[in-house]
């Protein structure tokens, strides 16, 4: 089955451009447990990552979350359709809207998915996404500034708008424990120099 054209312009993605975008989102993630506490003597720890856009990035996740956390990571990765991971371990065609099947996990990871899930379907993403884990454990979800500030149903590029102030009232309205943190950092420390990069990231608590 041919590949959709988004995983397609992923597949055309040199080693280094790849490594670039792995070595951004390590960076976030490292923001992030800077900001939270997370501790668990669970190793290896059970980490779900929520889409994935090439295979090879596959093996970077697990890579990243064990430099991170500094534990084995046991990974499995969700996504809608997977011809474009095949060849990869551990990976499991679901659609994220609906409850995870084979819980729980300690974290749960979405790197700028809930733009690609329709508007009214999000909350899914969200809350089975905290009912998939055990305590202590974090679902985080990270998007860009764009993602959340735009009020259209739509953004520019045509991906769904995120209304993460409906989002976080509906976290408290259910009595789930979470953070936003934003950030608006400049890259060029990393490996491959970048331009600046502004987002955040919805965090989600499950607690003994």
């Amino acid at each position: 089955m041919p590949l959709s054209p988004y995983h397609q312009q992923y597949s055309e993605h040199s080693e280094e451009e790849l490594f670039r975008r792995s070595s951004v989102k390590e960076h976030e993630l490292n923001k992030i447990f800077n900001a939270v506490e997370f501790k668990s003597n669970i190793d290896p720890l059970r980490v779900a990552v929520l889409g994935c856009a090439d295979a090879r990035l596959v093996e970077y996740h697990r890579h990243m979350f064990e430099k991170v956390l500094g534990k084995r990571i046991d990974l499995t990765t969700f996504d809608i359709t997977i011809d474009h991971l095949a060849g990869q371990k551990g990976v499991v065609q679901h659609d994220c809207t609906l409850p995870f099947p084979n819980p729980p996990y300690d974290v749960m990871y979405s790197h700028v998915l809930l733009k690609f899930i329709e508007t009214e379907k999000q909350w899914d993403v969200i809350i089975h996404s905290y009912e998939a884990l055990r305590a202590p454990g974090l679902a985080i979800h990270i998007f860009n500034e764009e993602d959340v500030v735009t009020t259209d149903i739509k953004q520019n590029d045509g991906y769904w708008s995120v209304p993460l102030e409906r989002w976080t009232k509906a976290l408290k309205d259910n009595d789930i424990q979470f953070r936003v943190i934003r950030w608006d950092i400049a890259l060029e420390t990393l490996p491959i120099p970048i331009r600046g990069l502004k987002g955040g990231a919805l965090i989600l608590f499950k607690e003994s």
